[in-house]
């Protein structure tokens, strides 16, 4: 039976966004009719990958970062503009279901995004969110609320694998969540592996997440890249620019957005690859199978653990912000297809097609 079914992801950077891509393109093969609610830079990236298709702006919380090193009173300060912003997507998502007669939301990290009248999925990867230690007394009551938001819908699905290892580690591992969850594997828009190529690029610098921090770290690749040999290449996450930094080196090329064929063939082509380490970007570069460097965003504790998690592991190299320099930029040899059960690309159509049919009796409206 044919679905209405609306995607909702966050507006936190583009790897909510980019990680829905696959979700989207099993349920579109499958034959459902898919509607896609975003805002600014994720919705423009979706109307790219997806021009076909009917979407609807729902605005929402977007986070916003201090220029220093921890985010934890920025984030404080904005938690009652961000209660008030749940309470208005939810109210902006019941108006949607009604008016498009949506059978099923599935709402990537987005607290408002279910409904009490049609089934409603979460997706995150973060069910044991980090805190920085000073404040590491606070993780229960924080975890606590998520779950309470979590608790609104009728499934999670965690885009990892349920054993070890797994990408996330403690981030995606947490039995006090009390919904049904499945673990569906790596959602990456990326169908096999990077291909060998001639590496005529020394170092691809992929910027994401939120401002001001954004922008902080592509200044210092600006004013780094003077005194780098060699060919430089940036891609800034910025979908719905059209211009670009002025007065840059000679030896540095800027690109505000790379569709899915060149950014794999900007990979191939690259000796080194540089990014923040935001989950999405990781599932991403596993599914090409190249390693890279991460830079954190600054008290983004997420990308801290991660950074600091998949380093003992081998896998990637990384440091802080405050401490880059190209010549710390040292790539590790470990394969990453030796570390994880990394399976077929139709793995989430074949688990969507499957989840559609067990669940079709419970999809029917109130």
């Amino acid at each position: 039976m044919r679905k209405n079914i609306l995607i909702c992801p966050l507006n936190w950077g583009l790897g909510h966004a980019t990680r829905c891509v696959p979700i989207v393109r099993g349920l579109l093969e499958l034959g459902h009719n898919v509607i896609i609610a975003a805002d600014k830079a994720p919705l423009s990236f979706l109307q790219k990958e997806f021009p076909n298709l009917e979407f609807i702006r729902l605005p929402g919380f977007e986070p916003t970062y201090s220029k220093g090193n921890s985010q934890v009173f920025k984030l404080l300060k904005s938690i009652p503009g961000a209660i008030i912003d749940f309470k208005r997507e939810h109210k902006a998502l019941e108006k949607i279901v009604k008016d498009h007669n949506i059978d099923i939301v599935i709402s990537d990290n987005r607290f408002g995004c279910w409904s009490k009248n049609v089934y409603s999925v979460y997706i995150t990867h973060q069910l044991n969110i980090q805190v920085p230690r000073f404040f590491r007394w606070t993780q229960p009551i924080i975890n606590k609320i998520h779950h309470s938001y979590i608790k609104h819908y009728n499934e999670l699905w965690v885009p990892d694998i349920s054993s070890s290892p797994s990408l996330a580690g403690e981030l995606s591992h947490n039995s006090k969540v009390k919904v049904k969850t499945h673990y569906i594997g790596f959602l990456s828009r990326f169908t096999s592996e990077a291909q060998e190529r001639e590496k005529e690029i020394d170092y691809l610098v992929i910027l994401s997440g939120p401002e001001p921090q954004r922008t902080i770290l592509e200044n210092i690749v600006i004013r780094q890249s003077c005194d780098v040999e060699g060919k430089i290449v940036v891609l800034r996450a910025k979908p719905n620019d059209t211009e670009l930094p002025c007065d840059l080196p000679q030896n540095v090329t800027f690109y505000n957005h790379a569709d899915d064929a060149f950014f794999v063939e900007l990979v191939e082509k690259s000796k080194n690859i540089i990014c923040r380490g935001g989950y999405s970007s990781l599932m991403d570069l596993i599914r090409l199978n190249r390693n890279a460097f991460l830079i954190p965003t600054p008290g983004q504790t997420e990308q801290e653990y991660l950074a600091d998690y998949l380093s003992r592991k081998g896998l990637f190299n990384s440091c802080k912000q405050k401490d880059f320099t190209f010549d710390k930029v040292i790539i590790p040899e470990t394969k990453i297809k030796d570390c994880f059960a990394i399976k077929s690309q139709n793995e989430i159509k074949i688990f969507l097609e499957e989840w559609i049919i067990n669940k079709n009796n419970i999809f029917a409206k109130n």
